[in-house]
């Protein structure tokens, strides 16, 4: 508990010390105010106490408002006290109290209102922010304060409720200008020195820690009376200006106002509100004494005129500093991202140099590679085209496997739902046979009963879609057979049915030739070591060169012809020994030529219009049956009565290297 006592004790004591000096400030200022700046009828025209309290709540927060409710207590004691006797005393302290009370409540309510809609950012940065100030503190807040004050001494007999509405205006302006005056100069000085605190330390240590001797010492010596330069000329002429407007009673107030603008843009914002203040405190004391031309035998005209003066430069000032500010935020802000640019500008630059010393070595390596590439190029077109089409026969399958299954499972739940619905239907007309003539007409015009049975049809014809595409989808993925190992003991058969029902549509008829007979005559065979997959394509290009054979040879005749002339192919597998297979595949076509039959095996060889074949295909089946696989694969042919291709392959085989 120790540690935290003395860590709290030096704070709450610390407060205490600006409550008091808060306090001190705001009285001694509310004196000097009376006795320097006090016209005879003991009217104040411009009240700084209020803009120390608005600073000092605005700077430190709403505990040190307890400092201005001090000091406004005591400011307006010894004003409106009554030391007759101690019962007078007591009772013109209550008065002052309230007066008290009231100053405290608008300063605060001002302060809180202005960091509520700037969110709490420093108030003179920005034209928008300033006129909050200038409206929500220096008038709102004053508001609070004049009335609360005018009211008490109204009530106390002091002041008659005659002259209240006189007196309000007076003590409200008065605030206005003091706050316009002495707040906007506590807070741009206290920016000014948080911003250059550190800067301002680091210059003075320089000087004092510098290994450069006196040349270093008299260089920074030197700035320093430079920056000087600049506030003693315009404080000269300020001085000078106010004196020959105000002492001599030249009408040349107007000089001032060039003044401030040059001190705006030279000394920026805590410059111009110091110069502001100057110029504002030398009008009001010129004003009081009866000199200036603000000057005049009524005094409420005086005061206006002083105060519009007063108004109008710090308005200007204001609004002038919160322009520059904005357009230096803003100028930093377009400095930074032309920074930002450059540096991404050059960033780009290294990648592009980068990147195309990069293409270079690249563009080198692949002139190598390219002449690799076209002694190797037909290697590549055969495993490019069987690892293609493999992946995309997978991708397939998978991709409709999963939303064909969930319709399918879904589709006896659908059955389900609508049987009960029928039900539900029917026990409906059952408790309510006699329905209104217009439900009626709209049950009839749906026609239940053929609803009824038409849906039944249709659950039923989607049952069987999916099914088959079901099948189809386990054709795919066994034709294809990319998650299986590279060397695998599998059924041939299966391998030739699942091709078989991806060409299924081929064998249909159409409308220039009847339907392909399908004839299989299976032997019993055991389990081929092979690559299924390849293999797989192996019975894909004969049997869809079969259909093609087929179709080319019945081109040109009559469907009666055709009809009469069935097109078949054969497929026949038989063991020829313990290590040996034969699969026979064969079509009752038109038959190849003996010119043609030497070459049918060569690569891009082909008898197919152009776009219709590549020549790849019976040259890549040779290949993955002699090469991959250590069989043979050959073709017998008689024109005019069909073509027949043989495979070979061992039950046992070795994968080979092609």
């Amino acid at each position: 508990m120790t540690p935290q006592k003395s860590h709290i004790v030096p704070h709450a004591l610390k407060q205490i010390g600006c409550i008091i000096v808060l306090a001190i400030a705001y009285y001694g200022m509310a004196e000097i105010s009376r006795h320097v700046a006090s016209t005879p009828q003991d009217v104040t025209p411009v009240w700084p106490p209020d803009g120390i309290a608005s600073g000092a709540v605005l700077l430190f927060g709403n505990w040190i408002g307890y400092g201005v409710l001090l000091g406004s207590f005591f400011a307006n004691f010894w004003a409106f006290r009554d030391p007759t006797n101690f019962s007078s005393l007591a009772i013109s302290t209550l008065p002052v109290f309230l007066i008290a009370i009231g100053t405290t409540l608008g300063t605060m309510l001002g302060a809180f209102l202005l960091r509520k809609t700037t969110n709490l950012r420093y108030p003179l940065d920005q034209i928008r922010d300033v006129f909050k100030f200038l409206i929500l503190t220096g008038m709102v807040g004053p508001s609070i304060n004049a009335t609360v004050g005018v009211t008490c001494l109204a009530l106390s007999g002091k002041v008659p409720w005659a002259a209240y509405g006189t007196v309000w205006l007076t003590w409200w302006i008065s605030n206005v200008s003091g706050i316009l005056i002495v707040t906007p100069m506590l807070l741009s000085w206290s920016q000014f020195i948080q911003k250059h605190r550190d800067s301002f330390w680091e210059w003075l240590a320089s000087i004092s820690t510098s290994e450069t001797g006196q040349r270093q010492v008299a260089s920074h010596r030197c700035r320093f009376w430079l920056i000087l330069v600049d506030p003693v000329i315009l404080m000269g002429l300020v001085i000078l200006i106010s004196k020959v407007a105000f002492g001599e009673g030249y009408h040349l107030e107007y000089m001032l106002i060039p003044m401030l603008i040059w001190s705006a843009f030279r000394l920026g914002q805590p410059g111009a509100t110091l110069l502001t203040f100057i110029v504002a405190a030398i009008a009001v004391l010129a004003t009081v004494n009866g000199k200036g031309g603000f000057a005049d035998r009524d005094l409420n005209q005086s005061l206006m005129q002083l105060q519009l003066f007063i108004g109008v430069i710090t308005l200007t000032i204001l609004v002038l500093t919160a322009t520059i500010a904005e357009r230096t935020q803003a100028e930093t802000k377009l400095r930074l991202a032309f920074a930002e640019l450059a540096s991404t500008n050059e960033t780009l630059e290294f990648r592009v140099r980068q990147r195309t010393e990069e293409l270079n070595v690249k563009n080198t390596a692949l002139n190598q590679t390219l002449e690799t590439l076209k002694q190797t190029q037909l290697q590549m077109l055969q495993s490019e085209k069987m690892s293609a089409l493999g992946q995309m026969v997978a991708g397939v399958a998978h991709e409709i496997n999963n939303p064909v299954s969930f319709i399918h499972g879904n589709l006896i739940y659908l059955s389900e739902y609508i049987q009960n619905l029928w039900k539900a239907l029917q026990v409906y007309q059952q408790h309510y046979p006699h329905l209104p003539q217009a439900l009626q007409a709209e049950l009839a015009q749906l026609e239940l009963d053929f609803l009824q049975e038409d849906i039944a049809k249709i659950l039923h014809s989607m049952k069987s879609g999916t099914e088959r595409i079901s099948t189809i989808v386990l054709s795919l993925r066994n034709f294809s057979r990319l998650d299986e190992a590279e060397l695998k003991a599998v059924d041939i058969h299966q391998g030739i049915d699942s091709t078989l029902v991806l060409l299924q549509h081929r064998l249909q008829a159409t409308s220039n030739r009847p339907e392909i007979q399908l004839i299989k005559d299976y032997g019993d065979l055991p389990l081929i070591e092979c690559d299924a997959g390849s293999l797989n394509q192996v019975f894909m290009s004969l049997l869809s060169n079969a259909v093609d054979a087929l179709e080319e040879s019945h081109q040109g005749d009559s469907f009666m012809d055709n009809s009469a002339n069935l097109n078949v192919i054969r497929i026949q597998t038989l063991q020829m020994n313990t290590n040996r297979v034969m699969i026979i595949i064969a079509d009752n076509g038109m038959g190849i030529n003996q010119e043609i039959l030497s070459k049918i095996f060569d690569p891009f060889f082909t008898t197919k219009p152009v776009g219709k074949g590549t020549g790849l295909g019976l040259f890549m089946s040779y290949q993955i049956v002699t090469q991959k696989h250590g069989g043979n694969l050959w073709c017998d042919s008689i024109p005019g009565q069909g073509t027949k291709f043989v495979i070979e392959i061992p039950v046992k085989a070795s994968i080979g290297n092609w």
